[in-house]
């Protein structure tokens, strides 16, 4: 596991030791710091996105389970727990994704939370290695609850009731002390680490950094707004604003699209990252500059993320 400037916190899905202190975390500084935008080097870094084999004729095969014929999702309910206001900025231009056994489709992931036995849609990640799916801290790390441990299902390109891929559990969740302890806007992002290795056949995100500013920068998000059942939706915009820790865009998106990638598309052979490739982490919407945002990945960002692969 790399260790960056940036503190990591993760969570084994097991059992707690003792109240309040849930076995395996590892708690650093946090990740708020202006300081961690220091540039060391002036280029693009990152890794490029990988397309997947396809379809498998069997998921169990990459330790997915079948989901069920019938099986059924409750839709998206607002909480008290939710944390940022989703938003459609001027006409609704979102796009319907179907089918969704294509790249990035596939690896595009529905997460849904059980409670007191039922399993509602929750929020949205992105593939980002064989068994890796990252997506915002709001949707593994609760600020008065905790963590969902135990609580939270992945289904790789869910399409409504169809489910190809099958699903996964969380082995290890993960967010930053940013998150978990500050509760800052900025450092709201996590992952998980599945019990699969569905990554192989849906393909996976790519991802860079960079210090310079990304205004102008295409961006699509791609996810599982709480008002489509479950269906895949698209929209693009751009980059309108380039903040060191957080960047700022006009992409259409609701309740449930927490966690999407937020990614341009760069063409094959592109230095750094080519293919989709992630530049951050949906998770709120409309503030006082009037545009959604997500927290940047940033170089220490980038490294933590990669080392929790």
């Amino acid at each position: 596991m790399v260790f960056a400037s940036v503190l990591l916190a993760t969570i084994a899905v097991v059992p707690t030791a003792s109240a309040g202190t849930p076995k395996g975390v590892e708690l650093g500084s946090a990740d708020t710091e202006a300081g961690v935008t220091a540039a060391r080097h002036s280029g693009l870094r990152g890794v490029s996105a990988y397309e997947g084999t396809g379809v498998p004729a069997d998921v169990t095969a990459y330790g997915a389970q079948r989901v069920p014929a019938g099986h059924r999702v409750q839709g998206y309910a607002t909480s008290a727990g939710d944390v940022g206001i989703q938003s459609i900025i001027g006409a609704d231009n979102r796009v319907r994704v179907n089918p969704t056994t294509s790249f990035p489709a596939s690896a595009t992931v529905l997460i849904t939370r059980t409670v007191n036995g039922v399993e509602s849609q929750h929020c949205t990640g992105w593939m980002f290695g064989a068994s890796l799916v990252l997506t915002a801290g709001h949707c593994v790390y609760n600020q008065t609850s905790g963590w969902y441990t135990g609580q939270l299902k992945f289904y790789p390109g869910a399409n409504g009731t169809t489910y190809p891929y099958g699903s996964c559990t969380a082995a290890t969740l993960r967010s930053n002390t940013g998150w978990t302890t500050d509760g800052n806007p900025d450092a709201d992002y996590g992952g998980a680490t599945l019990n699969c290795s569905i990554g192989n056949t849906t393909g996976w995100y790519g991802a860079y950094w960079t210090t310079a500013s990304l205004n102008g920068t295409s961006t699509t998000i791609q996810g599982y707004p709480g008002d489509k059942a479950q269906q895949q939706w698209t929209h693009s915009d751009q980059v309108r604003e380039s903040a060191s820790l957080r960047l700022y865009y006009d992409n259409d998106t609701v309740g449930g699209n927490s966690g999407s990638s937020v990614h341009t598309v760069r063409a094959s052979g592109s230095s750094g990252c080519s293919g989709r490739c992630s530049l951050a982490f949906h998770a709120y919407g409309v503030g006082s500059n009037g545009h959604n945002s997500g927290p940047r990945i940033t170089e220490s960002r980038f490294n933590l993320v990669i080392g929790w692969r």
